[in-house]
């Protein structure tokens, strides 16, 4: 072999042996953002849950309300309510046509009053989107025009039989995101990143930087934090190449080079494949009033289950006393409470569980890869969210509470006994008093 060739193959391994490190490099980089990613997910998917039930709660008070419009103090009264059970969110405003009404706390945010943002060219591009949409549209950072505070706004629209009326929002303060997001980031040691939001209003997709520190450069990894029908995308960017790594991959390409063997079995060795998701489709079979699964959609997630030999559990929960609500205030208000409540725990919802509605106010939960006490945790945990949460209707505060069954089913248990054991646990937190959680001994 000639010093020209030695010389070639030197240098083709070391150009080789960075390439490589860089791939190995980026291959943890990646593993650690998708972490990173899921804990963001979760904690802004906790956040934003509060700004947009309490959005939607404010919508549904206005729209039962007489002529679709609430008075000062039924607004306030309530607004304190929400503030003091989903501390995630800042303030509250109605926009009736677009004008800003009604705001809570009102001595920060009265200056908005009159503020119309339809009107508005820096509000009013986001503001008819969400219009034509019909979706919760959520923007930001943006700075308020009545205390200058960079903040996220969630948008509901308010429409009755004639059209729109309005708006709805839920305001949460940039601060209380980026501390969130920076104590993530801080706890997973990434020190190169940049977090770009969402505005319409700004007329472009990424347009908004949220956060950022370092360097991010062309070997980061990108992905998407997803809020609603809203994206931001996420850059995280590797520390740099490791010398570990360079060692490696040096080793491992002289050993393939003395071998004769081709190195694309090696770079083969480490493309890996992303796991399969489970997406269980969607069931033509909703209820009509929650539009949530009925009893025929819900068998069918179960049956589903079973052909794949899948274990796990399965509830049953009644809204307590619920008979006395519809005697009380009639059929009308109890079907806005069942939808409220259903509308509560879909937001608490695991996206591997099914939800449904069976029937009056029974409600489902199947909940696979969970085992009886598992369930019973979660369970817990959605009772305490029902018995704290107001319920709004025709100016009413209604309390409710729910009593759970829960049993558990493997892969050759069918429906029916399934359901006959949760039944039995139910009939048992009924019999114990009720707002309980019991399970099929």
């Amino acid at each position: 072999m000639n010093r020209t060739i030695k010389t070639t193959l030197i240098i083709l391994l070391f150009m080789l042996t960075e390439l490589l490190a860089s791939e190995l490099s980026t291959v943890n980089n990646n593993k650690k953002s998708a972490k990173v990613i899921n804990a963001i997910n979760k904690e802004m998917k906790v956040i934003f849950n509060d700004a947009l039930i309490t959005a939607e709660v404010l919508k549904e008070m206005v729209l039962i309300s007489e002529n679709n419009s609430i008075s000062l103090e039924i607004f306030n009264k309530m607004s304190q309510t929400l503030l003091s059970t989903y501390n995630n969110v800042d303030a509250l405003l109605l926009l009736p046509n677009g004008v800003v009404t009604l705001v809570y706390p009102y001595e920060e945010h009265k200056r908005a009053i009159g503020h119309n943002i339809l009107q508005d060219k820096n509000r009013k591009q986001g503001a008819n989107q969400s219009i034509v949409c019909k979706k919760s549209i959520i923007i930001g950072p943006v700075k308020l025009v009545q205390n200058g505070k960079q903040a996220f706004i969630l948008r509901k629209v308010l429409s009755n039989q004639y059209g729109f009326i309005g708006f709805s929002s839920s305001v949460i303060y940039l601060d209380s995101i980026l501390n969130t997001l920076e104590n993530i980031l801080k706890l997973e040691n990434v020190t190169n990143y940049s977090i770009i939001g969402y505005d319409p209003d700004n007329g472009s997709y990424y347009d908004k930087v949220i956060s950022s520190k370092g360097v991010v450069n062309c070997n980061s990894h990108k992905d998407i934090i997803n809020i609603f029908n809203t994206n931001w995308k996420i850059s995280i960017s590797p520390d740099g190449t490791s010398i570990q790594y360079r060692l490696l991959s040096f080793s491992v390409l002289l050993v393939i080079l003395f071998l004769i063997i081709s190195p694309i079995k090696y770079f083969n060795k480490y493309r890996r494949s992303e796991k399969e998701r489970c997406d269980l489709q969607n069931e033509a079979h909703t209820d009509f009033l929650t539009e949530l699964l009925n009893r025929r959609g819900f068998e069918n997630r179960f049956e589903a289950l079973k052909r794949k030999n899948t274990s796990g559990s399965i509830a049953i929960f009644d809204i307590d006393f619920f008979k006395n609500v519809n005697d009380s205030y009639g059929h009308e208000v109890g079907d806005r409470v069942l939808v409220q409540f259903s509308k509560l725990c879909a937001t608490k919802m695991n996206p591997e569980f099914t939800l449904s509605r069976t029937g009056g106010e029974e409600f489902m939960i199947l909940m696979p890869h969970l085992n009886q006490d598992q369930a019973k945790q979660y369970c817990e945990q959605l009772r305490e969210t029902v018995a704290k949460a107001p319920f709004f209707t025709q100016h009413l505060h209604i309390n409710i509470t729910v009593s759970i069954g829960i049993a558990g089913f493997n892969g050759t248990d069918t429906m029916k006994s399934a359901l006959s054991d949760a039944d039995e646990a139910l009939y048992e937190a009924k019999k114990t008093g009720r707002n309980r959680v019991c399970i099929k001994d």
